[in-house]
């Protein structure tokens, strides 16, 4: 089916329809379109006023995801404070939640009071927001979110970001908890390297020689975030097997690590072509980030030789990132 047919449709549900059910998931249908492909944005914005308004919340919720995507930049903060006093619990949720992916300080007097919301959900955004912007105002709702077993991950993925060093006992007590999934063993790991434990950049190292476990690339891009002793060595190793599945993790390793050593290396990789079009990706972002002019100017020169559309794609969007 053709997407304005698609559109179409869904706003005629929108019109004749009182399910809440239907009503939400045609909403939902907007917000994909607009997801799939960006340049029909200007063709939704007319839609936006009448889901933001929508009796369910449901479709108000999928009105903020939309507004997302078709607002200029300059609109999006408005929206979105506008909507942190609605009365259902979803549509505060989805846009604290994009308020703290956007991180930006002006917006932490909006974030500051839904530390206090009635939901646990939206609380642990504002945390996780307030994370983002340094701020420790939401410190103990991420704590307490590490016995959530939903929310875990993302919460030491914000105490890692707001490197307080008071999570560190709660951090330790997760380490060393029993059963612990391998996965969020080792990103507890990286936020106790982080917070100065030594116990987790030895974690992460360890876990890089298990060459059949879901967790190592985890494990090995973490050791060049936290700038594991012996990661510069150990990530070239990796990165210069051609039967590692992880090389691509070492190059984005190497380039958090933030060594120029590590320059060369990469542009190996990089510049093979025969190498699979991924790790080649990879090996770009770790040059982008370790900042080199030289490094910039050969990922720039290399772009001609990625062969597909979406390799392209996300070439262009990482030469217009800060490194």
């Amino acid at each position: 089916m053709d997407w304005r047919a698609e559109r179409d449709r869904a706003l005629l549900v929108l019109e004749r329809e009182q399910r809440p059910q239907a009503r939400a998931e045609a909403a939902a249908v907007l917000s994909s379109l607009v997801e799939e492909d960006f340049s029909r944005a200007a063709e939704f914005s007319a839609v936006l006023t009448r889901l933001l308004s929508d009796a369910h919340g449901d479709v108000r919720r999928a009105g903020v995801r939309l507004g997302m995507m078709v607002l200029p930049p300059s609109e999006v903060a408005g929206m979105l404070t506008a909507r942190l006093s609605d009365a259902d619990a979803g549509v505060r949720l989805e846009a604290t939640g994009q308020i703290a992916d956007l991180a930006l300080p002006e917006l932490r007097g909006a974030l500051a009071p839904m530390l206090e919301d009635p939901s646990p959900e939206v609380r642990f955004e504002a945390a996780r927001g307030m994370a983002a912007l340094k701020h420790s105002a939401g410190l103990e709702i991420l704590v307490a979110a590490l016995d959530a077993d939903l929310l875990r991950f993302r919460a030491l993925g914000a105490l890692a970001e707001l490197g307080d060093t008071r999570a560190l006992p709660a951090v330790k007590r997760l380490f060393e908890k029993w059963l612990l999934p391998h996965f969020e063993r080792t990103q507890a790991a990286g936020v106790l390297a982080k917070l100065g434990d030594p116990e987790g950049a030895a974690h992460l190292m360890k876990r890089t020689q298990k060459k059949w476990s879901p967790d190592r690339p985890l494990a090995v891009e973490l050791c060049g975030e936290v700038k594991a002793p012996g990661a510069l060595e150990r990530l070239r190793a990796i990165l210069e097997d051609p039967k590692d599945v992880c090389r691509g993790a070492a190059a984005r390793g190497l380039g958090l690590l933030g060594d120029p050593k590590a320059l060369p290396w990469l542009l190996v990789l990089l510049e093979d072509t025969s190498a699979h079009e991924d790790f080649r990706l990879d090996a770009a972002e770790g040059i982008w980030r370790l900042g080199l002019p030289e490094g910039h100017a050969r990922v720039r020169a290399a772009v001609p030789t990625f062969t597909s559309p979406e390799a392209r794609e996300e070439l262009a969007e990482l030469l217009q990132e800060k490194p």
